[in-house]
């Protein structure tokens, strides 16, 4: 189930109960693909929020991960060419560890940068919002154009769910 602003209505056998479905991302709803009324499916396209602020995001952090690329590759040329004079006596240890630090530094600056774009990954997905029940539309909480904040308050849809069979 994709995190939405959704409020759903399950009518099960006997019992009703209300499930609401949040969103995590922020943005403004882009297109709404239903309508009040309207029969859905699991797993079908309710909406989509717009996702240019983290793919804006993703391209910033590509172009910061292909920097750290490019700075790692020549700390480790300078690491191996300062390992080979350590080796045979020529420089100092201090001087290496010093190398080893930066590199190792960088290293872990990379890291954090791709751990970072797997994230705004995640938030791109979470902007097609799918119903996670079999039901039916009773109210679109937020419009297309309306903005989504992302902070848990269920806005735009409610859907009753169909009857089991």
């Amino acid at each position: 189930m994709r995190f939405l602003l959704v409020l759903l209505l399950l009518l099960g056998s006997a019992v009703a109960a209300e499930i609401k479905v949040y969103t995590i991302v922020t943005g403004k709803v882009a297109k709404v693909f239903v309508k009040e009324g309207e029969r859905v499916k699991r797993g079908q396209l309710l909406m989509n929020i717009d996702p240019a602020i983290y793919a804006a995001e993703k391209e910033k952090l590509l172009g910061r991960k292909k920097e750290l690329e490019a700075k790692l590759w020549k700390v480790e040329r300078d690491y191996n060419r300062l390992k080979e004079l350590f080796d045979r006596d020529l420089l100092a240890e201090s001087t290496l560890e010093d190398k080893k630090i930066e590199y190792d530094t960088l290293k872990a600056q990379l890291q954090q940068v791709e751990g970072e774009i797997k994230r705004v990954e995640v938030f791109i997905s979470y902007t097609e919002i799918t119903s996670p029940v079999d039901g039916r539309i009773v109210k679109i909480l937020a419009p297309e154009g309306s903005y989504v904040n992302g902070e848990l308050q269920a806005q735009p849809v409610i859907i009753i769910q169909s009857p089991s069979r």
